[in-house]
């Protein structure tokens, strides 16, 4: 009975964007500028306002100097790792306390 991870594709790519942005020392505006897009054009993208083409996700891998795939890699940035991890340690002990809750159960009925 394990849950699936609730992460969009789009939340783990916004989240693992604004970590290499911020590694890289960049603010929304200059990475927009140095893609020669908009300057409210980062800002778009991490509001969930648009998302950008397979090219423009390219060049962003470029100007932050990562690979593309590393931008949709669910463990790529420490945000994403502790929601993984979270749910992950829900689904385990959610898990283990229904099979003990259920051994304990059959071993009442069974008294009874």
């Amino acid at each position: 009975m394990q849950q699936e991870n609730t992460l969009t594709l789009q939340e783990i790519f916004i989240s693992n964007l604004k970590f290499y942005r911020k590694k890289r020392g960049l603010s929304q505006e200059a990475l927009s500028e140095r893609l020669n897009k908009g300057t409210n054009y980062i800002n778009k993208i991490e509001s969930r306002a648009s998302f950008p083409t397979v090219q423009v996700i390219e060049q962003i891998a470029r100007v932050l100097e990562i690979k593309a795939a590393w931008l949709f890699e669910e463990d790529g940035s420490p945000q994403n790792i502790i929601r993984t991890d979270r749910e992950k340690f829900l689904a385990e002990l959610t898990d283990a306390l229904y099979e003990k809750l259920s051994a304990d159960m059959r071993s009442v009925l069974e008294r009874i």
